[in-house]
């Protein structure tokens, strides 16, 4: 796969961004075209690139807070490592494949080479090893190289109190997986045409927020005529049932540890903790809020709307009602 990258330099690399993400795949895109990203979905980032959903984030804490350490966390790169990097003011892209595009956070000094700069939850500790990089930041890094040609990138995460970095290498095979993937979801993009859907929570939300309650009396009073090649109810029933039974197998068999446990708090098993701790909950009791102060509850009370899916058998004479 012949790729020629093309170096532009831009004025602000966050104003390129904020004003044309949804003119191009960018590298924080790549793990979600790939379904490697949990927080957004491929489907999630179709809707984003045709309009559907707004694609800008309003700005918080945590956006804010990683910008202001995106300095610190390079600085602790190079202290650890010994290299050296410095801004990249450029608008990467691809002539073969205009509308793959890339910014990365420091050019190495002396190398061919690139530094992406990430702040994560201290929470997701756990989930990060020296040793291996999750997929997301993979894809992410090798986008960058897609783009850039360079040989190599590195990324630093700080997550709370460590910083953990990753040096990826080139991949031909891989790049051109990512590119032929990008390809494919561009050409879905342009023709409007969905990718298919999956069962993550990212989609779930994507759709409920696209598909409103406000619009259902418009838009939703028709009966819309499926197929079974899109919804089986046989299968859907299925599965659900065979959902209900694991779950009733996995609470006995924690029913079976905690009468073990009796009044103890914590057991252990093989290299497995189990911990039954005790809580105390408090709640606002709303029904008689209501009857003894209306006006309260009328002033803090927030109505929520949304749509609730549900699938049942129904008889012939309903379906002619």
């Amino acid at each position: 796969m012949k790729l020629t990258p093309i170096k532009t330099k831009v004025k602000s690399i966050q104003e390129d961004i904020e004003t044309n993400r949804n003119q191009f795949i960018g590298g924080s895109d790549a793990g979600a075209v790939l379904g490697m990203n949990q927080y957004k979905s491929c489907y999630a980032l179709w809707l984003e690139k045709t309009g559907r959903m707004d694609s800008e984030v309003e700005d918080n804490d945590a956006m804010r807070i990683g910008r202001d350490l995106e300095d610190y966390v390079a600085k602790r790169f190079c202290e650890m490592t010994g290299k050296k990097v410095k801004r990249d003011p450029y608008r990467y892209s691809l002539k073969e494949y205009p509308y793959i595009v890339g910014h990365i956070d420091r050019r190495v000094v002396g190398e061919n080479a690139f530094l992406e700069c990430k702040t994560a939850n201290s929470y997701q500790n756990s989930k990060y090893s020296q040793d291996i990089i999750p997929d997301h930041y993979y894809a992410q890094l090798t986008h960058y190289m897609a783009v850039t040609g360079f040989e190599k990138g590195y990324i630093a995460v700080l997550a709370f109190p460590h910083i953990y970095w990753w040096e990826i290498m080139r991949n031909e095979g891989d790049i051109e997986a990512l590119v032929s993937a990008e390809e494919e979801f561009w050409g879905n993009v342009q023709s409007d045409n969905p990718p298919a859907l999956d069962g993550s929570e990212s989609t779930s939300e994507a759709i409920a927020k696209v598909y409103t309650a406000q619009d259902f009396k418009e838009t939703g009073t028709d009966i819309v005529p499926l197929t079974n090649e899109y919804f089986n109810p046989a299968t859907y029933f299925e599965l659900k049932q065979q959902i209900e039974e694991m779950k009733e197998i996995v609470t006995a068999q924690e029913n079976q540890v905690k009468a073990l446990m009796e009044n103890h708090e914590r057991a252990m098993v093989d290299d497995c903790m189990i911990t039954w701790t005790s809580y105390e909950q408090r709640r606002v009791d709303s029904a008689r809020l209501k009857k003894d102060h209306p006006d309260i509850y009328e002033q803090y009370s927030k109505v929520s709307k949304g749509r609730r899916f549900s699938v049942k058998k129904i008889k012939a004479k309903e379906i002619e009602n």
